[in-house]
C-alpha cells in the first residue's frame, strides 16, 4: 500500500512539473488576467442651509481626518492686475481678525497638523484627537481673513523675484508663451508680469474674497476617521454661520485652434539648446467617455516612462534630449495638449520633425500588444497608488458629485482601463492629437533656427514673441551709418567721466550688500592697476567666499576649502580684473560687435556682443540718450538647464568725477539686488591684499 501511495505521489509530481513547464512556456503569450479590484470607500453627502455641499468619506483605519474646501467658481478676467486671484488664495492663511500669521503657524505646528491654501482652495490634515483645535483654526482662516498688507507686499516681492528668474528660464518662457497663444481671449491666456503684480492691491484680494468665497458656491470634502453624524455636527458648528450670497457667473468662448500649424519663436542670445513645446487646446473634460482612453493614448505617446514613443525616439534612438514627454490635461472649460523637450540647437529642426512623426504615428499606426498591456498596467498601477492618499480619495468624491459622474465611476476605473481596445486608442488619437493645428513654441537662438523652422509653419512664417508672449513687431531701428561698437564704447567712456579721468585711477574699493533668500550678504571688491583683483563675500561677519588674483595666479577660498582657478576661468578672470576694462579691450584680445538696437526697460539701447579670447560671450546694452551701460547678459549652462544671467545697472552716482551704478539687479541663476554703499578711489591698496 505504501509503494502504491509513493507511486501516486511521484506521478503527481511529474504531472505537476509538466503542467508548470507548460504554464511558463515563454513562447506562448499569456492572456491578461482580470483587472484588479480595489474597494474605494463610498461617500455620503449633505448640504447646510447656507448651501455648503459636504462630502464625507469614512475611513477608520488611521486616526486622522483630511479636510478640503473648494470654492467652485468660474475664472475671472484679472485684466491689468493679473495674479490677484492666486494671491487671494495664498494669503487667506496669513492672518485673520483674531490671529496673525505667526500665531496660526504656531497653533498648527503645536497640534502636528498642516493647513494649506491656494487658489480657491483650503486644505489640511489633522489627528482626530485635535479635530476641535484644527477646525477652529480652519474656520477662522476661511471666515475671517484680514489679508495683511505687509504679507501682500512680501508676497509681491517674492513673485517679482520669481518672475525675474523665469524670464531667463527657457522652460518657463515656453510654457508661458504656449499658455497665452493657445487660449486666445480666454482668462486662461492671462499672464502674470511685473506690471500686473505691481498693480495688485489689498482691495483686489478683499473684493475677490467678498464676491466669490460663498458657501453656496463651495464644497467641503472630509475624509478619514469620522462618522457622518459627527461630520454634520462639526460642519454646522464651524461653518453654519458662513453667509450665502449670489455669485457672479462667467461664460467664455472656447479658444479656436489655429488654422494650420503656427510657429512661435522667442529669441535667446547664443542659446546652445532649444526648448520646444507643441501645444493646442482640447475639449476634454473629467468623466468624458474619451477621458480614460485619451489618457492612455497620451501615456503611450509621451507619458514619461522609458517605453513611451517620444522617449524611445528622441532620447534612446536619436540622443537629442534627456527627456521628451507629452501632457494631455482635462479641464471643464479648456483642456490642453502639450509635447515638450529641450534639445541641442543644431538638432532643433529634426527634433520638431520627430515630434510630428510620433504624433502622426499615434493616429496611423497601431500599438503592439506588449506595449499596450504595459501601459494599461502602468495606468492601473498609478491609479492604485493614488488611493493611498486621502486627498486623492477626496478629489474622486468631489469629481463624482461636481461632474455628475456615475457613483461607481472610480470604483470601476480599473475595469474601464482594461476594457480599452487598440482601435479605440487610434480613434482618440485622431480626435485629440493634432500636429496640423498646433502651435510650435521654440525658445532658442533665432540666428540659427529661424530659417529651418519656417518649414513647419503652414504660412511659411515664423512669428517672434517676447518672454511674456507679446508679439514683437519688426520695427527695429536701423543702426546709423558710422556707429560701431567702438564708437558706442567711446561714448560710454565719455558719459561716465572721460578717458583721461579713468586712466588716472590706480585702485578702487567697492563695498555693498545684497539680500538673497532673506539673508543679507556683504561684498567687498578691490581692484588695483593694472589687473589685481580681490573679492570677499561674507554673511553675519563670517567669510563665505574669497577670490584673489595677483595678476598671474588666482585662488578661490570657501567653505569647501581653497582651490586654484585655472584654464578658461583664469583667463576670463584676467579680463574681469582689469581696471576700467573697456579701455583695454583691444590689448586683451576682446572682440566687440555692434549687433542691433534693442529696447531695455522700454528705452532704446545699443546691443554689443563682447567675446573674450576663451569664447565667453557677454552682451552689453548702452542707453541711446545717456550713453551709460544699463544691462549685461550672459548665458550659463547648469545641470538644471540653460539660464541667462542678467545684470541691470541703475542709480548712477558720481565719485571723484566718475559715474558708477549704485544698484545692480541680478536675475537668472541667482536673483538679488546688490546695493553699493560706498566707492573709494586711490586709497593706496597694498599688494598683500591680493596675495
Amino acid at each position: 500500500m505504501k509503494k502504491i501511495k509513493l507511486i501516486i505521489i511521484l506521478i503527481s509530481i511529474v504531472l505537476s512539473s509538466n503542467l508548470l513547464y507548460a504554464q511558463l512556456d515563454r513562447s506562448i503569450r499569456p492572456n491578461p488576467g482580470p483587472a484588479p479590484e480595489f474597494k474605494i470607500k463610498e461617500y455620503q453627502t449633505f448640504t447646510l442651509d447656507n448651501g455648503l455641499k459636504v462630502i464625507v468619506v469614512e475611513n477608520h483605519k488611521v486616526p486622522r481626518i483630511s479636510y478640503q474646501l473648494i470654492v467652485d467658481v468660474d475664472p475671472v478676467k484679472e485684466m491689468d492686475a493679473v495674479g490677484y486671484v492666486s494671491l487671494a488664495g495664498d494669503l487667506i492663511r496669513t492672518g485673520t481678525k483674531n490671529k496673525i500669521k505667526a500665531e496660526i503657524d504656531e497653533a498648527i505646528d503645536f497640534i502636528g497638523a498642516n493647513l494649506n491654501t491656494s487658489t480657491n482652495k483650503i486644505s489640511g490634515l489633522t489627528l482626530k484627537k485635535y479635530k476641535k483645535e484644527f477646525l477652529e483654526l480652519f474656520s477662522d482662516v476661511l471666515l475671517n481673513p484680514s489679508f495683511p498688507k505687509e504679507e501682500l507686499d512680501k508676497s509681491k516681492k517674492q513673485i517679482l523675484s520669481g518672475l525675474a528668474a523665469s524670464k531667463t528660464n527657457p522652460a518657463s518662457i515656453a510654457q508661458r508663451v504656449g499658455q497665452k497663444l493657445r487660449n486666445s481671449n480666454h482668462p486662461y491666456a492671462e499672464i502674470t508680469t511685473e506690471e500686473t503684480v505691481e498693480k495688485i492691491t489689498r482691495t483686489h484680494l478683499v473684493n475677490y474674497y467678498n464676491t466669490y468665497y460663498k458657501p453656496n458656491a463651495s464644497y467641503l470634502v472630509i475624509v478619514g476617521d469620522i462618522s457622518l453624524k459627527d461630520a454634520k455636527k462639526d460642519v454646522e458648528k464651524y461653518f453654519g454661520t458662513w453667509e450665502k450670497a449670489s455669485v457672479p457667473k462667467h461664460e467664455y468662448q472656447f479658444p479656436n485652434k489655429t488654422v494650420g500649424t503656427r510657429v512661435a519663436l522667442v529669441h535667446k542670445d547664443d542659446a546652445v539648446q532649444s526648448y520646444i513645446i507643441i501645444t493646442y487646446p482640447i475639449n476634454l473634460k473629467t468623466g468624458d467617455k474619451d477621458a480614460i482612453k485619451a489618457m492612455l493614448a497620451n501615456n503611450i505617446l509621451g507619458g514619461g516612462t522609458f517605453s513611451s514613443r517620444l522617449i524611445t525616439n528622441l532620447r534612446e534612438d536619436k540622443g537629442y534630449t534627456y527627456g521628451a514627454y507629452s501632457i494631455m490635461s482635462k479641464n471643464q472649460l479648456v483642456g490642453s495638449f502639450s509635447a515638450i523637450a529641450q534639445v541641442g540647437t543644431d538638432v532643433t529642426e529634426d527634433a520638431v520633425n520627430q515630434f510630428i512623426i510620433e504624433m502622426n504615428r499615434m493616429k496611423n499606426e497601431s500599438v503592439s500588444n506588449e506595449t499596450f498591456d504595459l501601459f494599461k498596467n502602468i495606468q492601473m498601477g498609478s491609479f492604485a497608488r493614488g488611493l493611498e492618499k486621502p486627498e486623492t480619495i477626496a478629489r474622486y468624491a468631489y469629481n463624482t458629485i461636481k461632474y455628475n459622474l456615475p457613483k461607481d465611476y472610480y470604483q470601476t476605473y480599473m475595469e474601464k482601463i482594461e476594457a480599452v481596445t487598440k482601435i479605440q486608442i487610434q480613434e482618440v488619437s485622431n480626435k485629440y492629437i493634432d500636429p496640423e493645428q498646433a502651435i510650435i513654441v521654440v525658445v532658442g537662438d533665432k540666428n540659427k533656427i529661424f530659417e529651418p523652422l519656417k518649414k513647419f509653419s503652414s504660412t511659411g512664417k515664423v512669428e517672434l514673441f517676447d518672454v511674456y508672449g507679446n508679439a514683437i513687431k519688426n520695427d527695429a531701428k536701423p543702426i546709423a551709418e558710422g556707429v560701431t561698437a567702438q564708437t558706442v564704447i567711446d561714448n560710454y567712456i565719455k558719459a561716465i567721466g572721460g578717458r583721461e579721468n579713468l586712466e588716472k585711477i590706480n585702485d578702487i574699493t567697492k563695498i555693498g550688500s545684497a539680500n538673497m533668500n532673506g539673508m543679507e550678504i556683504n561684498q567687498k571688491t578691490y581692484k588695483k592697476a593694472p589687473n589685481k583683483y580681490a573679492m570677499i563675500m561674507s554673511m553675519n561677519g563670517n567669510v563665505m567666499m574669497q577670490q584673489i588674483f595677483d595678476g598671474e595666479r588666482a585662488i578661490m577660498k570657501g567653505m569647501q576649502g581653497e582651490q586654484e582657478i585655472i584654464g578658461d576661468d583664469l583667463e576670463n578672470l584676467k579680463i574681469d580684473a582689469a581696471l576700467n576694462v573697456e579701455l583695454k579691450y583691444e590689448a586683451l584680445g576682446v572682440i566687440t560687435t555692434l549687433e542691433a538696437i534693442e529696447k531695455v526697460e522700454g528705452k532704446d539701447t545699443y546691443k554689443i556682443k563682447v567675446v573674450n579670447p576663451t569664447g565667453q560671450t557677454i552682451y552689453d546694452y548702452y542707453d541711446f540718450e545717456s550713453g551709460l551701460k544699463v544691462q549685461s547678459k550672459q548665458t550659463t549652462v547648469t545641470p538644471q538647464g540653460e539660464f541667462t544671467q542678467t545684470q541691470n545697472y541703475t542709480e548712477y552716482q558720481e565719485v571723484n568725477g566718475i559715474k558708477y551704478p549704485f544698484l545692480v539687479k541680478v536675475s537668472g541663476v541667482q536673483n538679488m539686488e546688490l546695493k553699493i554703499e560706498s566707492i573709494e578711489i586711490d586709497t593706496n591698496l597694498g599688494d598683500d591684499l591680493f596675495q
